[in-house]
């Protein structure tokens, strides 16, 4: 019921000429948000606003690679928190869905500071931070790299790890260091805004430029998580299902072992979730309520 109730918004928001607030049910509304970013991005997302309100904290809820607000996880998790009486704003990243990708990975920092300052100007405190997969990479670099005060936490499911080490286990060493290699020598050559023909396994095929490509797997690349843990002092909520196939459930226990000292770390593993916790998501969103209350109460 859950799905069909948010296919109803989406319809309703569309036909409206995507501008106007809806009701999704007699407890949460929905407003389609449009941000722009610091280097004038124009980016969308999806606000959902607890009616009666409970809590002014808010969650933004980052998606992973190829994909967008309204689906798989985020058409679940989102709402789910927001029926418990959080705000959440899940957006869409500069480069979501299957599109041909040409950003670095650096640039994601924009869009999410753009949905944390829409955040801070209602009014919404504290504010979390959440990623699904390849999401886990960019809220972890946004907080490493800005150390931005307004955030209180980090929530990561699913998180895949280093990117080059992913790309390691899906294809081998050899291949995956040639991919490297290549994408390299473009970008020494001055041919950094050239495509590249990607091979990315189970998640299919799709164009990548040798910066993108670089600035995602080269030793350099912001995108390492195990380095930007490390230098993460909030509280951070890791959730891994034992039964993915496409992230390997050890990163998690990984990630705790790499955080900062500071950092209160809570590692916990859903025994039959898959990547998308398709069938265990009801655990996961109770699992992230009561961790987002404990950090409302210390």
């Amino acid at each position: 019921m859950r799905f069909i109730k948010f296919a109803i918004v989406i319809s309703v928001l569309a036909l409206s000429g995507l501008g106007w607030t809806v009701r999704a049910d007699d407890c949460v509304g929905v407003s389609l948000v449009r941000l722009k970013t610091a280097d004038n991005i124009e980016l969308t997302g999806l606000l959902r606003q607890p009616q009666p309100e409970k809590y002014k904290a808010g969650v933004v809820m980052v998606h992973g690679y190829s994909g967008n607000f309204y689906s798989a996880m985020m058409a679940f998790l989102p709402e789910a928190l927001a029926d418990y009486g959080f705000y959440t704003l899940a957006i869409n990243m500069r480069e979501h869905d299957k599109v041909p990708k040409k950003n670095l990975f650096e640039d994601n920092r924009f869009d999410i500071a753009a949905a944390i300052d829409e955040m801070a100007r209602r009014g919404f405190h504290p504010i979390f931070l959440y990623g699904h997969s390849m999401g886990t990479n960019r809220v972890l670099d946004y907080l490493a790299s800005t150390q931005d005060s307004r955030i209180a936490g980090l929530i990561l499911t699913a998180p895949p790890g280093n990117l080059f080490e992913w790309n390691v286990k899906m294809f081998g060493q050899e291949k995956a260091t040639q991919g490297l290699r290549y994408a390299q020598e473009l970008k020494a050559g001055g041919k950094g805004n050239e495509w590249i023909l990607i091979d990315l396994g189970p998640l299919g095929k799709t164009l990548y430029t040798a910066n993108h490509l670089v600035s995602l797997r080269g030793p350099e690349s912001f995108s390492d998580p195990f380095k930007n843990i490390a230098r993460v002092s909030r509280p951070i909520l890791i959730v891994h299902g034992l039964a993915d196939r496409l992230a390997d459930p050890e990163t998690a226990d990984r990630l705790g072992h790499q955080a900062g000292s500071k950092a209160k770390v809570k590692v916990t593993k859903i025994t039959a979730a898959d990547h998308q916790f398709r069938c265990c998501r009801n655990d996961l969103a109770n699992l992230v309520h009561d961790w987002l209350i404990k950090q409302l109460n210390p």
